[in-house]
């Protein structure tokens, strides 16, 4: 419930684009607005192997309720937190998609387009242009770190990114339980098929694309010269993600002058607890990560 003030301000379904009934998001505003230039926002892309019905924009609430109440909360401007096109999932069994429903028949670029232009929408209703923290879970981190890709795939792949969209990148990431490396993630899991299914589902058979759309190839240095910070936080209890998924990104971002000890191009490392969507499921962990990112954000503005 909101104080006497009307604050916190929840908004949900709050549409970013007519495409689909999933181009909505949820927002929170926590308190008036101070003009506090070292407040930032704190943006979600949810996860669920860009085709899970049963995860959306409200995953991200029970750690939006932690952070309104922690000793971080007057860093914060705002929350949100996107849904986006879902690929097609006929067979799952409580919500099987329809082939006629465009918000469970996306392929790659719709995710990555959709996020772009709820992005979009937020910096121009919200005006905080890069002073955001953009987090994501599982393959809402693979579509976070295409955020600051900025990559075009031409006619070659039949795909293209909406570089068009004045979207501007922002100051940190943070990546939770994430899916770095497509065609690793693939192979680690060979004896299991549904992987390679929902990459397949979402991106096609051709493997040089899951190379292509993987935040290990990201060319940072050029893309995203005012990135400050990424953080990677994984769990070694994660059952579905295994931690060489980090090691292959920490390695990637090394390689491009990424530094633990830097301080403008910060690299960060985070041991969190419990499974893959308990994470987000009992919240702590989740708001635990981006308590200490929102600081160390704020210790570089």
């Amino acid at each position: 419930m909101g104080g006497a003030d009307g604050y916190p301000q929840n908004h949900r379904g709050v549409r970013y684009s007519d495409d689909s009934s999933l181009n909505t998001l949820e927002v929170c505003i926590p308190r008036p607005p101070t003009g506090d230039q070292k407040q930032v926002w704190i943006v979600f892309i949810h996860g669920g192997a860009w085709l899970d019905p049963e995860i959306d924009s409200s995953s991200f609430r029970k750690t939006q309720g932690l952070l309104l109440s922690s000793h971080q909360a007057d860093s914060i401007a705002g929350f949100a937190s996107i849904n986006y096109r879902l690929s097609p999932n006929p067979s799952h069994p409580k919500d099987p998609s329809n082939p006629s429903d465009p918000a469970r028949n996306a392929k790659h670029p719709d995710h990555i387009n959709d996020v772009l232009a709820a992005i979009l929408y937020l910096q121009e209703t919200y005006r905080f242009e890069d002073r955001y923290i953009l987090v994501g879970h599982s393959c809402g981190v693979t579509l976070a770190f295409q955020v600051a890709m900025k990559r075009y795939w031409g006619s070659q792949y039949e795909s293209t990114f909406a570089l068009e969209l004045n979207v501007v990148p922002p100051l940190a990431i943070l990546g939770v339980e994430g899916l770095y490396d497509l065609p690793a993630l693939v192979k680690h899991h060979s004896s299991e098929p549904e992987y390679r299914d929902f990459v397949s589902n979402a991106f096609g058979s051709d493997e040089a694309v899951w190379a292509a759309v993987s935040p290990t190839t990201g060319e940072y240095e050029e893309s995203w010269p005012d990135g400050t910070l990424v953080v990677l936080a994984h769990s070694r209890e994660d059952e579905l993600v295994e931690w060489k998924q980090v090691d292959l990104m920490h390695c990637a971002l090394r390689s491009q002058g990424w530094d633990e000890a830097s301080n403008e191009r910060r690299l960060k490392l985070i041991e969190l607890r419990g499974k893959h969507d308990q994470v987000w499921e009992e919240g702590k962990e989740l708001a635990r990560a981006i308590e200490v990112t929102v600081e160390a954000v704020r210790n570089t503005m």
